[in-house]
């Protein structure tokens, strides 16, 4: 979800949690992992801070602020036009939760997704859309159609035209014939909320963009709303929230349906998974069903969806020990074996020990989100994702998620914790996987135990030929690791340095029995906990990364995106009197020392008066970016 809407949303959902203690059997850690099967095709692909395009080749107010590149702090001279800031472009805003998948007819391209900030001065947070002729090496951006300032015929006919403002949580994938179907949320922020999932649907025609610029690799055709929100205001009403996507590549009866699943939201808690299936190329979306009406399932959120090779559908989630809706921290699934028609009840895979940093809340930083400790963090949200071989109908499924190792768990020394009230434990990448139509489930296998060193979290995992291949980011890099601390904190809750979280791949030749040895495929690490977003003052790193495998010839090649804040220019908060080494560029003006400061006229800081608003936006201090690579896979 974009930005603070969804700190303050998701807040609501966890605030009650309680972990239940469970054991998780033996876990396979000790096997010894098979060493040096992925290695990097290329250097690290900066995704994002490239020229942005329209689908059409034409251009808009959103093309051309999102391509400037000024920035100047004086204050704005006409705060009334509806640019926040008439100084500053947008080309170097934040960019987190992205997709990356393969075209199967052509590995060569391929294309990504992420939250996209750079229309933020002129109203609009909106869904980026990149693509990449050459493996992933060289990007061209976009938007997906539909923003407000689009112009464009296609963009003006979506439904999300006009009626929402912002665009997020990304998610894709192709079909064997490479038609890319793109989802995500759109919502308004302020008024009447409107919060609804989409899907885009992409034909596999190039379309010829005028001028010098690459083609696009497929045709937009259309959008549709597949879960509706309400009109409601603050958020109380039905919110569609949290999807994922998945298409049919079996070659089976029900090739190419597309499916989606999301997690719809009340304003009460009262949320359940929700699940609508296409089976005609986008044109026309079941009637969603509620995929957790039977079973006690409690508060749920987090779904996936797998697709087996016989063209049985799986779509998993995780539970939570809510004490307003009894339950318990698991994960779940649900089965379908008539392509998504209707679906069994829920079952339980397994409990878990959910790895929750917060103090009290998850979201710490300064201002209105000083937490007690002062330790500041990012959100780091628990999404299982799963994944099934579809030219296989013996491998399996297999769900990766990340949880607490129980060995670490310890008495909190502060008032932090991450394993529950008053405990703390290192978070680790485990999989679990079923060979058996979800009847049984093997033990947690770690993916790599980095020598008890680091947290591990957002992984993500795929599958094909009998290849399993995982993403995760880990802070084993961070010189001021415990697990008494959030990553890149030191004890005094300052910053501890730049080299905190890399990102890793490893891969299993035997359905997820072993792993490689891990590959850090990030070039250089990130501090995760620059606050550039809420006025500045609090992170946000979005909820994901992604990993997507393809055939490349004779051989398989996977890509790998994730959320990186190397490019941030760290700076000072004038408005605290002590500098905690998290702040980033910003160019504020102290009111209370203008003599006409009443009749200052231009934005102001939404907490901590009497400063103006950040007057120097596109300087660098909010250039969070995505950032991918290709790997070699056995």
């Amino acid at each position: 979800m974009l930005g603070v809407f969804a700190l303050t949303k998701s807040r609501k959902l966890v605030k009650h949690l309680i972990v239940l203690t469970t054991s998780i059997g033996l876990l396979l850690s000790n096997v010894l992992p098979v060493a040096g099967v992925t290695d990097i095709v290329a250097g690290d692909d900066a995704v994002t801070g490239q020229v942005y395009v329209r689908h059409d080749g034409g251009t808009d107010r959103a093309i051309e602020h999102c391509n400037d590149t000024t920035t100047n702090p004086a204050p704005d001279e006409d705060p009334d036009d509806g640019d926040a800031d008439n100084n500053d472009g947008g080309s170097r805003r934040q960019a987190n939760e992205p997709f990356t998948v393969i075209d199967p007819t052509d590995p060569m391209t391929v294309v990504a997704g992420w939250n996209d900030y750079c229309q933020t001065d002129i109203g609009a947070g909106w869904q980026g859309f990149a693509y990449s002729r050459d493996g992933g090496q060289n990007w061209v951006d976009s938007f997906v159609p539909g923003y407000p300032a689009d112009t464009s015929a296609e963009g003006m006919a979506s439904p999300l035209h006009g009626r929402n403002t912002e665009a997020g949580d990304p998610i894709a994938a192709f079909d064997n014939d490479g038609n890319l179907y793109v989802g995500g949320i759109s919502f308004n922020r302020a008024g009447a909320i409107n919060g609804h999932v989409y899907v885009a649907s992409y034909a596999a025609n190039d379309v010829a963009i005028p001028g010098d610029t690459p083609d696009y690799p497929v045709d937009y055709l259309r959008t549709r709303i597949v879960g509706r929100g309400t009109p409601s205001r603050n958020f109380q009403g039905i919110f569609q929230d949290k999807p994922m996507l998945e298409v049919d590549r079996t070659g089976g009866g029900d090739d190419g349906n597309v499916y989606v699943c999301w997690s719809r939201f009340t304003g009460f808690g009262h949320n359940k998974i929700q699940f609508s299936r296409s089976t005609n190329g986008g044109v026309t979306f079941s009637r969603p069903i509620n995929l957790t009406a039977h079973g006690k399932t409690g508060s749920v959120q987090g779904c996936d969806i797998a697709v087996e090779g016989d063209g049985d559908v799986y779509v998993t989630f995780r539970t939570f020990a809510d004490p307003s809706v009894p339950a318990e921290n698991a994960l779940y699934f649900v089965r379908s074996t008539n392509g998504g028609a209707s679906f069994g009840r829920p079952h339980k895979i397994r409990s878990i020990v959910p790895y929750a940093p917060a103090d009290p809340t998850r979201d710490c930083g300064d201002g209105p989100f000083l937490c007690r400790s002062e330790f500041v963090f990012a959100r780091t949200p628990l999404e299982p994702r799963v994944t099934a071989d579809q030219n296989s109908s013996s491998n399996g499924v297999h769900l990766v998620y990340n949880e607490v190792d129980p060995e670490t768990i310890v008495d909190s020394t502060t008032t932090y914790s991450s394993a529950g009230g008053g405990r703390v434990g290192r978070s680790v990448v485990y999989v679990v996987s079923s060979t058996n139509n979800g009847r049984d489930w093997s033990e947690p296998v770690a993916v790599d135990e980095a020598a008890g060193m680091g947290h591990q979290f957002f992984p993500d995992i795929d599958a094909l030929n009998g290849v399993l291949a995982a993403v995760w980011q880990d802070s084993r890099t961070d010189p001021c690791y415990s697990v008494q601390l959030p990553m890149g904190n030191t004890a005094d809750a300052t910053a501890c340095g730049t080299e905190v979280v890399n990102t890793f791949v490893a891969s299993s030749t035997d359905g997820a029995a072993t792993w490689s040895a891990s590959l850090k495929i990030s070039s250089v690490g990130h501090q995760p906990n620059y606050e550039m977003f809420g006025s500045r003052d609090i992170p946000f790193q979005g909820d994901y990364n992604w990993i997507s495998i393809a055939q490349v010839g004779g051989g398989l090649e996977a890509y790998a995106s994730w959320t990186d804040n190397r490019d941030v220019v760290p700076g000072t908060d004038p408005r605290e009197a002590e500098q905690d080494g998290f702040d980033v560029l910003q160019c504020r003006i102290d009111l209370g020392e203008e003599e006409d400061a009443s009749g200052f006229d231009g934005p102001r800081a939404r907490a901590d008066q009497p400063f103006s608003g950040d007057n120097c936006g596109n300087a660098g201090g909010l250039d969070q970016n995505i950032y991918g690579n290709r790997v070699s896979l056995p």
